[in-house]
């Protein structure tokens, strides 16, 4: 590991952190068979809730992600209510680009 860190060192290259709040995430890939095959997966992820229909039911839009959520979506609301500017955790299934939640839960609410 010494001779890794002297080659970067020694080739001068720049290391840098991201910004702001560290955001985490899990994931879980599986593959789907058959020709075609689409991949999917099991993911986190967090934010601040941006838009969100008044039923609920519908687009979300979680720190610049779209969120599909449906009647199956469980919204637990501990610590605030689900509104935009609430900071959210957002588990779902992942299929192409289409984020899908299966569970939101409220981590802060909105102005904390």
């Amino acid at each position: 590991m010494r001779n890794v860190a002297a080659v970067v060192v020694a080739c001068g290259l720049p290391l840098s952190l991201p910004a702001g709040p560290a955001q985490a995430s899990e994931e879980r890939y599986e593959r789907e068979g058959g020709h075609g095959a689409s991949e999917h997966y099991e993911s986190k992820y967090y934010g601040a809730v941006e838009k969100m229909p008044k039923d609920r039911i519908g687009t979300w839009v979680v720190k610049g992600r779209e969120i599909v959520v449906t009647k199956d979506t469980r919204i637990k609301e501990e610590h605030g209510r689900a509104e935009p500017g609430a900071y959210v955790e957002v588990e779902g299934t992942v299929v192409g680009k289409s984020f899908t939640a299966h569970k939101i839960e409220v981590k802060r609410s909105k102005g904390r």
